[in-house]
């Protein structure tokens, strides 16, 4: 094999094709991949824009190359053995900068086209200059010649074209006229590639095979002690016993790699690259080339550091940083290791003199996390704070604590001031904030500042966070909710989330839905003293949901000191980012409404619309309100737009009923927008419903079924109700179980359990029959979205059932009454079948 370091444009340049073979498997690549991409990019895009030209590029990986049937000495045909996912990427990503650029200047679509993507002289297939596999050429293509209504759009290959497409429309910036010629020189010059050649003889396929499925690669940490005792021929081992063994024995593998990241952090900030870490010590192993004192000096500071991470990892004593440290652990806080570490620099060396100021440095950092946290800010920016912190922090600073509060202060860094905090605790749906871990810690820190008397672990696993008003609002709660609103609905969906209506107990499933008497009852048994005090209520509405948030408002100030008291202006506002973001993430051919932005964001659906009318911001058009209709009050922002919105929807694959009302079949609701985005509270919510709880209780599992059935047969018919029984027979009589939920809103699934854990494809509700996509990719073997893509199609050709590509990571659900259609019932039957023979298949 022969192999060198190339670039994309040097790998696709002159008169050449790339052709994957059939053996490959299909485009795979989801959300989750294409923005690690897209966030690898952004940074070599900064480094560009502030004139950075000699920082490091990107290494991408590899592609193995072989010479194709049509190899000749005037044109260039070379098999993918191995790397087509990243090169079938990569050429997508040119094709969405060429539509971008086009639409401004069209002199760009020839241009790229002829430099970077086709062959201008060659006819049929060998025109493309990449040629995926048979699967995914159609949606590639089409792409490619910019024709996606040919089909493009229904794929992940036109998925993730449209990802690119998103991603540019919002990074454009109007004032910087090279923002995306910056993001063409990075995709083309600074993603580099090992191309590894094979030679004419050789097979593909084996080489395909081994590249896959044997060996094991050296980590970044094994290249580092490489080349560390590659340096030190002479005082090696001494090294070794005294520094490098005894760093080993501190740290596992994966910590060691953290050690060299933040290394590399606390030298160059908001530079370092953790995919990376190698050629970052490597430059500075060859700075001291020739040194071996120096070099051992190196090995000597990276021991200390290793010290300092231990700390941070694993506090032993109780002393109040040990309190903060293990408080940020359970945070999950790594984002803020830099900082930590600077700190721990800083006592050491007598920079700090006490424990006391690492502390209160620690709680103003805890402070900045949490109360964004209740706030909804986002989190994508706090590596580049932290880092760019953990670098400015001088030692020379009369106080440490009051120079972190200060730089930590600005209003560009939402820290939320006392007043907003109030408003924030009242309004903000808490319940979507963060991970549940983070959530109930919170709620923890709450109930520990009451001091009670009695000691309840509330570390326990077997305590949860409680919505005291519940998920699914009752005939009971309609009537509590009556007293205080017109709209019971819509009160409830403003306040279910909140942090006033929520709490930590042990007893979730008995509370379940139950009207607030017998809730109260429990409650006031709990050794909590925050349930005694929502027991004491009467009742429990909105005036006692809103007393209550106060009242953790009074007690949240008291715990989390706030930013410094300086003039924040307007832009201490409510941050949109996290709305931008997921109108962004909408995938081809979906809606979402008001409403459900709302309950994303913690906000009302008011102010979403007043933003979004005021506000550039892609995809607004496709929010729409509840019931698929555009608003009344809907007008694009620029004045000179003049088209008519609704066609513009269904050019975009909306579909339109006679009344204009958009499928509902294509709306993404605020969970589903959560999964887009991979927010951690949709991750939780899919494990929950994964975990599957075994019941053994005959009687307990009897109720749930009766319940179950009740309210289909309520909601859906008794004939749809009937096919719903005969499916969950067939499942049964071919051996397998069902699982009906705990919640009053009833559901039930036919389950597998596979090594413990629960698997199923279809969840039946009173009025709706879910395929959950979003948990099942978290579940082999239908973390291969090529099977997943299979269920799709499959369901599909069930009439009257059509689920667009775009939700293969969500929940699409179609009516329970359509079961009763002979044709769907065969259809869902004939889907569990090979559900089961799939699952069994993979283990």
């Amino acid at each position: 094999m022969k192999a060198n370091e190339t670039t994309l444009r040097r790998l696709i340049q002159g008169d050449q094709q790339l052709l994957v073979p059939l053996y490959q498997r299909q485009y795979t690549w989801e959300r989750p991949q294409l923005a690690q991409l897209w966030d690898d990019i952004k940074v070599q895009v900064d480094a560009l824009a502030e004139g950075r030209e000699a920082a490091p590029s990107h290494f991408l990986g590899s592609v193995v190359l072989a010479p194709g049937p049509d190899l000749a000495p005037s044109r260039s045909q070379w098999i993918v053995v191995d790397g087509q996912q990243r090169l079938t990427t990569l050429m997508l990503a040119l094709c969405a900068i060429r539509d971008h650029l086009a639409a401004e200047d069209p002199k760009h679509r020839e241009r790229i086209n002829e430099l970077h993507l086709i062959n201008k002289w060659q006819h049929g297939e060998k025109r493309y200059r990449l040629l995926p596999t048979q699967s995914d050429r159609a949606a590639f293509i089409a792409c490619v010649d910019g024709a996606q209504e040919g089909g493009a759009a229904d794929s992940l290959v036109g998925n993730a074209y449209q990802f690119f497409k998103s991603m540019l429309v919002e990074f454009d910036d109007p004032a910087d006229p090279h923002d995306i010629e910056r993001v063409e020189s990075v995709l083309l010059d600074r993603l580099n590639l090992v191309q590894i050649l094979v030679e004419k003889d050789d097979n593909a396929f084996r080489i395909f095979e081994s590249i896959n499925n044997t060996g094991m690669r050296l980590s970044q940490v094994d290249l580092i002690r490489n080349y560390v005792f590659m340096c030190l021929p002479t005082r090696g081992q001494d090294v070794y016993d005294d520094y490098w063994l005894p760093m080993q024995k501190r740290l596992s593998p994966k910590a060691m790699e953290q050690l060299m990241y933040l290394v590399l952090v606390l030298r160059e900030g908001d530079e370092a690259q953790y995919n990376a870490v190698y050629r970052g010590h490597q430059q500075i192993l060859l700075e001291l080339a020739g040194d071996e004192a120096k070099v051992e000096e190196y090995v000597k500071e990276l021991h200390r550091r290793a010290r300092h991470l231990e700390q941070i990892l694993a506090p032993k004593d109780d002393s109040p940083t040990a309190r903060r440290l293990r408080f940020l652990n359970e945070w999950h806080s790594t984002t803020v290791y830099p900082l930590v570490m600077r700190l721990l620099e800083f006592r050491e060396d007598h920079v700090i003199d006490n424990d006391d100021d690492v502390a209160e440095t620690l709680l103003c950092v805890e402070s900045f996390l949490v109360r964004r946290l209740i706030a909804g800010v986002t989190t994508g920016n706090l590596n580049r704070i932290f880092q760019r912190l953990a670098v400015q922090l001088s030692a020379d600073e009369p106080s440490i604590p009051e120079a972190v509060r200060t730089a930590l202060s600005p209003a560009r860094l939402y820290w939320p001031a006392d007043d907003q905090l109030r408003e924030e605790i009242r309004s903000r749906a808490f319940y979507w904030q963060g991970r549940a871990t983070q959530r109930k810690l919170v709620l923890r820190r709450l109930e520990e500042s009451l001091g009670s008397k009695e000691r309840v672990d509330l570390s326990d696993k077997g305590i949860s966070i409680e919505h005291v008003l519940p998920q699914t609002l009752t005939a009971d709660w309609f009537r509590e909710l009556s007293a205080a609103s017109d709209d019971p609905g819509m009160l409830h969906r403003q306040l279910l989330h909140t942090l006033g209506n929520l709490t930590l107990t042990g007893y979730n499933s008995e509370l379940s839905n139950g009207s607030f008497s017998e809730k109260r009852k429990l409650l006031a048994q709990s050794g909590l003293v925050m349930n005694q005090e929502i027991a004491a209520a009467e009742s429990w509405g909105k005036a006692e949901i809103l007393a209550r948030a106060d009242l953790l408002a009074d007690r949240a100030i008291k715990i989390w000191p706030g930013p410094e008291e300086i003039d924040r202006g307007s832009a201490a506002s409510r941050d949109w980012t996290l709305l931008h973001n997921a109108l962004a993430a909408l995938p081809p051919a979906t809606w979402t409404s008001y409403a459900d932005l709302a309950e994303l964001i913690g906000s009302h659906a008011v102010p979403v619309g007043v933003h979004l009318a005021t506000v550039p911001v892609l995809n607004a058009h496709r929010v729409l309100t509840l019931s698929g209709q555009v608003s009344e009050s809907f007008r694009w922002t620029d004045a000179e737009d003049d088209r008519d919105v609704h066609e513009v929807l269904r050019a975009e694959g909306i579909k339109l009923d006679e009344a204009r009302r958009a499928d509902p079949g294509q709306r993404v609701s605020a969970r589903e927008l959560a999964e887009l985005l991979g927010l951690p509270a949709a991750a939780d919510l899919a494990e929950i419903e994964l975990r599957g709880e075994a019941e053994s209780d005959a009687e307990v599992v009897g109720e749930r079924a009766r319940r179950f059935f009740e309210q289909l047969n309520e909601q859906s018919g008794p004939q749809a109700a009937g096919a719903v029984q005969r499916v969950l027979e067939h499942w049964r009589t071919h051996g397998g179980e069902v699982e009906y939920g705990t919640s009053a809103g009833a559901s039930c699934a036919p389950i597998m359990k596979v090594a413990g854990k629960t698997i199923h494809v279809i969840r039946f509700y009173a009025d709706t029959a879910s395929i959950p996509f979003g948990t099942l990719k978290r579940r082999p073997p239908f973390d291969d979205p090529a099977l997943r893509e299979k269920l799709r199609q499959w369901l599909n050709q069930a009439p009257g059932v059509d689920i667009p590509v775009g939700k293969l990571e969500l929940y699409p659900s179609f009516k329970a009454t359509q079961l009763v259609n002979v044709g769907v019932f065969d259809i869902v039957v004939a889907v569990l079948d090979w559900f089961a023979a799939q699952v069994k298949a993979a283990t």
